[in-house]
């Protein structure tokens, strides 16, 4: 009998354990050789996009109209905080400054403390490191947001100080409204005092546009300064270059750098939106800006190597939907219960290598030190 047990081990339950373990170790092979290869678990790269001023209701809306959205492909979420220092209801200012430094500050600041001390921001760690860096909006490249991520100033309104700031940050990558604070006392239209000719520092390192259509045209190597409108940039129904199109052409350059870049995209003028309580003009930038998102999530699904954020700075409008139709896609009956921002919190997404760590409820200053952290790794 004792033979026997031996017998049938050895000659029928070992080689059926020898063909089960080596059918496993050859499908794991397999697996790993068919599979896109991850070079880094930590993201080489970032894409932050930034919707102003959109909170929860402002995605429900964008979700009833459309039906299917880029948002609704991301699996990890969350939602921030975003009360100033001093402030309960933040401004974008104090709001940019968290998610650029993972710092609070006071209301219309800029990347710096209460004591007036700069804070380090996200991309000038980047720069350190070697890597790319882009800023993007649809309103001037010298408002609030896209200044929290490459100036310090104790005042949103100095965008004078703010666009000598932008020139020397190092940025590659730099598209939006603004025109007018680049320009002389002495060119028309221009809001300086005094007769330094920005756009000649420009044009020393970065191909420099004025016109939208241009930016198609341009060679993917070389990096970019685009001021497209003397301020804002026009809606989102009447611009001829779509915050989409921006964001791919600014990957298209960003991701030339075998180092990895950062990435900051602002759909700004869902703010205005609310704070003139117009649903048409809000859903029109709401619309445009998930497309803009799906061009970010579409590269980092091929990449594989890029982290992408969505959030908002803080909500406006105190928007609420009180009717409509998802067979219908309509919204019938929104609502405002402000003209200005509230303290309600913001809806965060995240996609790509580190992303469980968005999961939650957190402070926005987290946002920002998880960013600078995963750069400096």
């Amino acid at each position: 009998m004792k033979n026997f047990k031996i017998y049938f081990y050895l000659n029928v339950i070992k080689p059926i354990w020898m063909i089960v373990g080596l059918t496993f170790l050859f499908n794991c092979s397999q697996a790993v050789f068919n599979s896109p290869q991850i070079t880094e678990y930590y993201p080489q790269n970032i894409i932050l996009f930034i919707g102003d001023g959109m909170g929860v209701s402002q995605v429900t809306a964008l979700k009833t109209v459309e039906g299917v959205i880029a948002l609704e492909k991301f699996k990890q979420l969350g939602l921030i905080t975003t009360w100033a220092d001093t402030n309960y209801i933040t401004d974008s200012a104090a709001a940019g400054t968290a998610l650029a430094t993972g710092y609070k500050t006071r209301n219309r600041a800029i990347s710096v403390s209460l004591s007036n001390e700069p804070l380090k921001t996200v991309l000038e760690y980047a720069e350190e490191r070697g890597k790319w860096t882009g800023l993007i909006t649809t309103k001037s490249i010298t408002d609030a947001t896209p200044a929290s991520f490459a100036a310090h100033v104790d005042n949103r309104n100095n965008q004078i100080e703010i666009a000598e700031q932008l020139v020397q940050s190092g940025v590659e990558v730099a598209i939006g409204g603004g025109l007018s604070y680049f320009l002389s006392a002495s060119q028309e239209g221009g809001r300086r005092t005094d007769e330094v000719d920005l756009i000649a520092e420009i044009e020393k390192t970065h191909i420099f546009i004025r016109n939208p259509e241009e930016l198609s045209d341009l060679p993917d190597t070389q990096g970019v300064f685009g001021l497209l409108a003397m301020n804002n940039l026009p809606k989102a129904t009447e611009r001829s270059l779509s915050l989409g199109e921006m964001t791919e052409k600014a990957l298209r350059i960003l991701s030339n750098n075998q180092n990895g870049f950062f990435l900051m995209v602002e759909g700004a003028q869902i703010d205005p939106a609310g704070h003139e309580n117009n649903y048409e003009y809000l859903i029109g930038e709401l619309i445009e800006f998930d497309k803009a998102v799906g061009v970010g999530l579409a590269f980092a699904e091929s990449d594989r190597n890029t982290l992408v954020i969505v959030t908002a700075d803080h909500e406006t409008g105190g928007f609420a939907i009180a009717g409509g139709s998802v067979k219908k896609r309509m919204i019938d009956k929104p609502l405002f219960a402000s003209g200005d921002h509230t303290a309600t919190m913001v809806p965060l997404f995240a996609y790509g290598p580190q992303s469980e760590l968005f999961e939650g409820i957190h402070d926005n200053t987290f946002v920002g030190k998880a960013m600078i952290e995963l750069i400096n790794r």
